[in-house]
């Protein structure tokens, strides 16, 4: 028997939808609002197809709908609709489960030049279907595993090389062996102990 308290889960992504699932669970029917257009957070929207297989991610929000999970997407909470407007809706619990949105600055000269993209809103478009083509070479600035996903859906988009710059050595790099080998084996070249000092443009 379903309860009756209404809660709100801010975010579709993996915490949101772990949240959602336990409650689900428990006999509570909450509602997840997500600003995506779609569920699933970064495993959606970030995660490059090579990785991780859209499909898996989609039976799962699935199973969450048919368990009477409600999406609500397209909404930013805070924007579009506040905690005080929820609350006046009958929402008697919340859990914030937004997540990293935002991408870490380099802090250097050049990064907001044309062409210069953070890794995040680089795995977006690729994974929103807005970018398809790279022309030239590419130049990816980080060691960790999101830098290596980067590299390898860059691969996968230009004629030229892709090269990773990083500021560990190779047995210091942030990123799992497993990962960091397959790049390799795709063709990325990973070069250890550089720091980017600028980027120059015209």
């Amino acid at each position: 028997m379903a309860k009756n308290e209404k809660i709100c889960i801010i975010g579709a992504g993996p915490a949101g939808m772990s949240c959602a699932y336990y409650l689900a669970e428990k006999g509570y029917l909450p509602t997840v609002f997500d600003k995506a257009s779609r569920p699933g957070g970064m495993l959606m929207n970030a995660i490059p197809n090579f990785r991780l297989e859209k499909d898996v991610v989609e039976a799962e929000i699935e199973i969450l709908r048919e368990m009477g999970v409600e999406f609500k997407c397209g909404v930013e909470v805070g924007k579009d609709i506040t905690i005080q407007q929820l609350r006046e809706e009958g929402y008697q619990a919340f859990y914030v489960a937004v997540g990293l949105q935002q991408a870490a600055k380099l802090n250097i000269v050049g990064e907001d030049l044309t062409g210069v993209k953070s890794g995040l809103d680089f795995l977006r478009e690729v994974n929103a279907g807005k970018l398809k083509k790279l022309t030239g070479d590419v130049v990816v600035i980080g060691g960790g595993n999101a830098a290596i996903d980067v590299a390898r859906a860059a691969l996968r988009l230009t004629k030229g090389s892709v090269n990773m710059y990083c500021l560990e050595k190779d047995e210091e790099m942030p990123t799992v062996p497993d990962e960091k080998n397959a790049g390799i084996a795709d063709g990325v070249v990973i070069n250890n102990s550089w720091a980017p000092k600028a980027i120059l443009g015209e």
